[in-house]
Parts: C-alpha cells; structure tokens; sequence
C-alpha cells in the first residue's frame, strides 16, 4: 500500500472521529453527521482501491497523484452542490417564516386597532 494511500485512509479515520465528537457535542445535525460518517467509510474503503486504480491511469495520461487529486476535487464539487441545495432550503424556509410572521403580526395589528376602537 502506498503512502498516498495510508494519508488517505488515516485522513478518513481523523474525519469519522471528528465527526462523531461534532455529533455528540450536538454542535452538527445527525443528519448530517451520517453524510460525513459515510464520507469518512467511503474514503477508508476507497483509499485502497484508489491506490490499485492510479497504477492503471497511467495508460490515460494521468499520474497517481493527479488521477486522485481529480477524485478529490470531483467529490469536493459534488460536496460543495449539496450544501448549495441545503442552503436554498434554509433561505426558502426562512423567506416563508419571515412572510408568516409579517402577516401574524399585521393581523395582530388590526385586532389591537379593532378593540381601541370597540372601547
């Protein structure tokens, strides 16, 4: 096994552990603490198999190192996507709540002007 491949895997390990403390210190949902716990699963199975792979890109063109900062920098897009996503639907969640609360509060309004005029 290469060096590249035991950082690889020793990066995963440090990943799941900081995961989890994140987890159980409540400082990150369980949600998205599963998303990362499979990452960090996904990198030290992968990490072998990356290694065996990079031997045989060299046929494509690319170097072991290049083929897995590709990798790398597709699952890093990939990740950077789905916070986009989650993001969208905080904001689209946030706008509903702001028109809500606007609305509660002109009812409230109206009631309050209704009953200093019923007096």
């Amino acid at each position: 096994m290469s060096v590249q491949a035991i950082v690889s895997m020793i990066g995963a390990l440090g990943l799941l552990s900081s995961t989890v403390v994140l987890v159980r210190l409540r400082l990150l949902s369980i949600r998205y603490g599963l998303g990362w716990i499979a990452v960090s699963l996904l990198g030290l199975l992968g990490a072998p198999l990356l290694d065996v792979l990079s031997g045989e890109v060299s046929t494509l063109g690319f170097t072991a190192t290049g083929f897995s900062l590709g990798i790398v920098i597709i699952f890093l897009g990939l990740v950077c996507l789905q916070l986009s996503i989650s993001l969208s639907g905080v904001h689209r969640s946030v706008q509903d709540l702001t028109e809500h609360a606007a609305l509660v509060e002109h009812r409230l309004r109206l009631l309050e002007r209704e009953n200093e005029e019923a007096r």
